[in-house]
């Protein structure tokens, strides 16, 4: 949507000319909605502007303190009446000034009489400046309170909002666009901290927005819009590594236990951080921890809320301040195929008309999106909305979506190179060398290729998670581990035969077998090795290993271990 100021920006001496009138039908011609944010009283706006009805979707009005829709008639009033006592008191003072449903309006030069009258009546009113103009507004009321009124109406975002101003009241709503533009002749402090400046001033500088970038979809200033970057961690000497939050089309890559599921869990806290929404699908259940922070909802697992058929999915997406996770752990790998296609087509659909979620994030994308192809791999493409596809290889995925990355990152070096040599194979482009300083990836970083518009590459340390990460909660706690993955109990005579399929079983097996079993398996790093290569956590396995070293008594160690793997997984 658009939201723009009235007065200096699209009004020339009270009125909209014809071509700025052409060029604001234009908009919403397109689909897009059209607000208009401005100080003036509506009265007074609907005087000056006789097509006020047919031109906006709707109108914040008094500084935000009012806000009208045009379609249904709608009025609501944000801030309490002006109060009597300082009406009067502001009169007495032969301050000039007209009252509307909530603000107070008069000029500048009036702004010490108007503070006096303030003290003496002990009213909580705010003092805003408008040019020559000033307003004595409700407390906490500004034209960005307003604007976030009007957008929650019409479920719509301010990250898919261009807001366009000329003055000093228009710093709270360009602070929430998502694409903040000052007309060419806008006050100074606006003009500083806009995105883009216009070359023209005032209606014709809009217009000239308007035609060569809102109907071209931002395409040439999305990569200028670098105040939202999202930031994953650190080089070593502190500078951050970001990556855009507009269209951003990054593959994660990296064997099992290298920490991608880390820094995939950072790029989506630093999302919902922002106040973004994104839809994340999880095969193996690994982000039901997401639910921890606020406005973030999860479907499916086994046992779980049942995941959202594709028309209750369709509702759920339309939330502008809500994000879902979807758990397909409980569902075999013909079903998470299918289910993924009918969440991906109605992604497609709701990103075409509402830009929501402005994250789509796929993980073991090669469950959903493998290698000899899927129904579901021609509904993800290329578009200003971001996306990130996790998996193992990028060879593992449909060579559809293989060309699509703009960036790479891993955790691991070789599966680094490859992902890169990977999407820049698919595209037919060369590859250069060396991608990376030759030194392996330590534990804890991450290395992160720009393919486009420049290719460049950086290595750096992971940022921390706000939230614990689980490993395949699902899958290895519940899941059924073929017998050459699964640990067996078999003692230091080889007497027992235990099997343990998953850390359920293996927990609940570890509480019953005798000490000599349990201390036999102990000593030889039995545990460590099973959690290490099979379980791919070693993180986990390391504390098993110290376990082990310290060498306590075999119901110490056994209460010890049975503790750690309890803490990281929900068994």
């Amino acid at each position: 949507m658009v939201a723009t100021d009235y007065d200096g920006t699209i009004a020339e001496a009270n009125r909209v000319v014809g071509s700025t009138a052409r060029a604001l039908e234009r908009v919403r011609a397109t689909g897009r909605k059209l607000l208009l944010v401005t100080g003036r009283m509506l009265p007074d706006l609907q005087s000056v502007c006789p097509d006020l009805d047919r031109m906006f979707d709707a109108v914040v009005a008094e500084n935000g303190a009012l806000v009208y829709f045009p379609e249904r008639r709608e009025i609501r009033t944000l801030g309490d009446a002006p109060e009597p006592s300082l009406v009067d008191a502001l009169r007495r003072r032969g301050v000039r000034l007209d009252v509307g449903s909530a603000i107070v309006a008069t000029d500048a030069p009036f702004a010490e009489a108007a503070l006096a009258a303030i003290r003496e009546t002990g009213v909580e009113r705010t003092l805003v400046f408008n040019k020559d103009a000033l307003m004595l507004l409700p407390a906490g009321v500004t034209k960005g309170t307003g604007l976030l009124n009007a957008l929650a109406s019409f479920e719509l975002s301010p990250h898919n909002m261009v807001g366009i101003g000329d003055a000093e009241n228009d710093h709270a709503f360009l602070a929430l666009s998502e694409c903040a533009v000052a007309v060419a002749d806008a006050v100074p402090a606006l003009r500083e901290r806009a995105d883009v400046v216009t070359r023209s001033p005032g209606a014709r500088g809009v217009v000239e927005f308007i035609e060569e970038h809102v109907l071209n979809d931002l395409v040439e200033l999305i990569p200028r819009l670098t105040r939202h970057a999202l930031t994953l961690g650190e080089k070593a000497d502190g500078t951050p590594v970001t990556v855009a939050a507009h269209g951003t089309r990054l593959l994660v890559v990296g064997p099992s236990g290298t920490g991608k599921s880390t820094l995939t869990g950072v790029l989506a806290e630093r999302i919902l951080e922002s106040e973004r929404t994104l839809l994340l699908l999880d095969p193996e259940g690994d982000y039901r921890t997401l639910a921890d922070l606020e406005r973030v909802v999860v479907f499916g697992g086994k046992g779980e809320q049942a995941l959202p058929a594709p028309e209750e999915l369709e509702q759920l997406l339309r939330h502008p301040r809500t994000s879902l996770v979807l758990d397909l752990s409980a569902m075999s790998l013909a079903e998470k195929v299918g289910y993924g296609t009918k969440v991906l087509a109605v992604v497609t659909a709701v990103r075409s008309t509402r830009g929501l979620p402005h994250w789509l994030i796929i993980d073991e994308a090669h469950h959903v999106l493998p290698a000899e192809g899927s129904p579901a791999a021609e509904l993800v493409r290329a578009g200003a909305e971001s996306m990130a596809l996790i998996t193992l290889a990028a060879r593992d995925l449909s060579p559809v979506v293989g060309r699509l990355p703009t960036v790479v990152a891993s955790t691991e070096t070789a599966a680094f190179r490859e992902g890169v040599s990977s999407v820049l194979a698919a595209r037919g482009l060369p590859v250069p060398a060396p991608w990376t300083d030759g030194r392996p990836l330590e534990r804890g970083e991450a290395a992160l290729a720009w393919l486009e518009p420049a290719q460049r590459v950086v290595r750096f340390r992971v940022g921390k998670r706000r939230v614990g990460h689980r490993r395949h909660v699902r899958k290895y706690t519940e899941g059924e581990l073929p017998p050459d993955r699964s640990f067996f109990f078999r003692g230091p005579t080889g007497a027992l035969n235990l099997r343990a399929a998953n850390l359920a079983r293996f927990v609940e097996l570890a509480e019953g077998v005798d000490e000599a079993t349990w201390d036999h398996h102990l000593r030889r790093g039995d545990y460590a090795a099973w959690l290490r290569e099979q379980i791919k956590d070693p993180e986990l396995a390391g504390e098993i290993d110290a376990v082990a070293r310290a060498q306590p008594s075999p119901v110490e160690s056994r209460r010890q271990v049975i503790e750690r793997v309890r803490q990281r997984y929900a068994v």
